[in-house]
């Protein structure tokens, strides 16, 4: 945990609560990310994102400084977003908006068709990873659209560093027969 973060947890574990108005501010749109690529609608997200921070708040007296602060609120944030798609009943959608910030929404003038071509590949995925099971779906977003490494998933889910190798291998193979079923229009 970098000085600056050590520091206002200390605070903020005394009761300072411009401390953990610092943390929130310092982590706020990377819980956001999170939850939007979970939920994949922004008003859900931030209603979630508050909702983890709240939560965030309530427990804070039980955050363990051992571990990193952002694992602990990454995983606060899974979990709400869990929480909140299961009390919702509503299918998990991950958001296309995620492709933007990698640049695959960016129109070439030269190539606008291999631009509809990538955007039409993208939502197939999304479609994709929105059929996937909660816990293959969670590796996938922290994985392959956060680029979390295994270790901090591990942290982040509570469960051992090969179970989340092991989930990410099952949840590719899936993804990857549902794209194929999808192009052969067996869904």
């Amino acid at each position: 945990m970098d000085s600056t973060v050590s520091k206002l947890v200390k605070r903020a574990k005394r009761g300072d609560p411009e401390a953990f108005g610092a943390l929130i501010e310092k982590y706020e749109r990377f819980v956001f990310n999170i939850v939007y690529r979970m939920t994949g609608n922004a008003e859900d997200a931030r209603d979630v994102a508050q909702e983890a921070f709240i939560k965030a708040f309530k427990k804070f007296s039980y955050y363990d400084e051992s571990w990193a602060f952002s694992t602990w609120i990454y995983r606060i944030a899974i979990n709400a977003s869990i929480d909140y798609m299961r009390k919702r009943g509503k299918e998990n959608s991950v958001s296309l908006d995620i492709f933007s910030e990698n640049g695959m929404d960016a129109v070439d003038a030269k190539n606008i068709e291999e631009s509809v071509l990538q955007k039409e590949k993208s939502k197939e995925i999304i479609e994709a990873v929105n059929a996937l099971e909660e816990e293959f779906r969670t590796v996938i977003v922290l994985h392959d659209m956060e680029g979390m490494e295994y270790k901090e998933i591990s942290d982040i889910l509570g469960c051992p560093m090969g179970t989340v190798k092991s989930r990410l291998s099952r949840a590719r193979g899936k993804l990857r027969r549902l794209i194929e079923q999808r192009k052969g229009g067996a869904l």
